[in-house]
């Protein structure tokens, strides 16, 4: 079954129509949460109480202003957000003081995918809906995640390191980030999984670097300086990337992509700054993790959840996605393709919607 999704919807000019059309696709699945009370009118507005985990890396600079606009689209007066700068505890506080101050649904991208869950389960007691953004939680109940599937970035993150290495044999270093998100942990489980079965003779070093940059950089200059055989160095977002090429130079270690003694370095985020890097071969590849559709669904799921739609695994979207399930929830998997060299200047990415610096 086909889900109509606003893409097409424009054209119809009005909110009501997405009601009507997304109405007769949906059928009820026990995965999905609900708010309480009636239905939330298709043209009234409401309130949306927004957490996230950063506002200060690239992804999140971006996705800011694309939620903004979006929830003007879909008639949300915004909250937030409110940041808990990587601190799970405060992110529990942040979800109550959402509550308290009016939100009628709520988008939260957690910090920690277990820790999250009382904040899931308070919200529940008040008949709050959530929508989970970028990172899926692994206990409590959300209406919709919003995400990419994170083991296909492992998988085809390791895939172009082997596959444009030197050699199929050496070493390659993964910069993870927060092993208690399930991002970390999938992104790692695909490289390592695909590296294993497909290239043995290409060997993990694991670096838990809980996305702080500075760790991230260190930990390179760490496996530069280790291992003779460096063959890549994969790295779960897009921030730390200069200082790993500075590093790269600073250790006499660096050259453009393509060269014989190129060390292959991908990222994952798709941020214009990347496509910069990929542009001068400095950067051989990264992940395109759509900010601009992570926050357009985010919201339309948030208001989808207050006018009561409902959804199944299986749905196929008309945004080129199908509906799943994660950790006993639904997830809308979002498209997230591989950038380099061939496609870096494709009109359809999000990185170049923003600029091209």
């Amino acid at each position: 079954m086909k889900l109509k999704f606003p893409r097409r919807l424009r054209a119809l000019g009005a909110l009501f129509a997405v009601a009507l059309v997304l109405g007769a696709c949906g059928s009820t699945p026990a995965t999905s949460s609900s708010s309480g009370g009636g239905a939330l009118a298709s043209n009234a507005s409401f309130k949306l109480g927004v957490s996230l985990t950063f506002n200060n890396t690239d992804f999140w600079t971006s996705y800011i202003p694309y939620e903004t606009k979006f929830a003007s689209q879909y008639n949300a007066s915004l909250i937030g957000p409110l940041v808990a700068n990587n601190n799970a505890a405060q992110q529990i506080t942040d979800i109550h003081t959402l509550i308290q101050e009016g939100a009628q649904a709520l988008i939260v991208n957690p910090v920690d995918s277990a820790a999250i869950a009382p904040a899931l389960d308070f919200a529940a007691s008040k008949n709050i809906p959530v929508v989970s953004v970028d990172v899926a939680p692994s206990t409590g109940k959300v209406f919709m995640t919003v995400r990419a599937d994170n083991v296909a970035y492992g998988q085809n993150s390791c895939k172009y390191i082997a596959q444009h290495a030197t050699s199929t044999s050496g070493h390659v270093a993964i910069l993870e980030g927060d092993l208690a998100s399930l991002n970390g942990q999938d992104r790692s489980n695909g490289c390592i999984q695909y590296l294993k079965t497909n290239y043995p003779n290409l060997k993990v070093a694991e670096y838990a670097t809980k996305w702080d940059t500075p760790t991230a950089v260190s930990d390179a200059k760490t496996a530069l300086s280790t291992y003779p055989d460096l063959r890549g160095i994969y790295v779960q977002w897009s921030s730390p990337e200069d200082g790993i090429l500075a590093a790269e130079q600073a250790l006499g270690k660096f050259s453009k992509v393509g060269s014989p003694s190129h060390i292959v370095l991908i990222g994952n985020d798709g941020v214009p700054h990347e496509h910069a890097l990929i542009r001068a071969g400095q950067l051989d590849a990264t992940i395109s993790q759509p900010a601009n559709t992570y926050a357009q669904y985010a919201v339309f799921y948030a208001r989808a959840a207050l006018e009561k739609k409902t959804y199944s695994a299986g749905q196929t979207t008309d945004h080129n996605s199908t509906i799943v399930t994660l950790q006993n929830n639904l997830e809308d998997a979002l498209p997230a393709p591989i950038v380099d060299s061939s496609n870096v200047n494709d009109p359809n990415l999000w990185g170049n919607a923003k600029s091209t610096s």
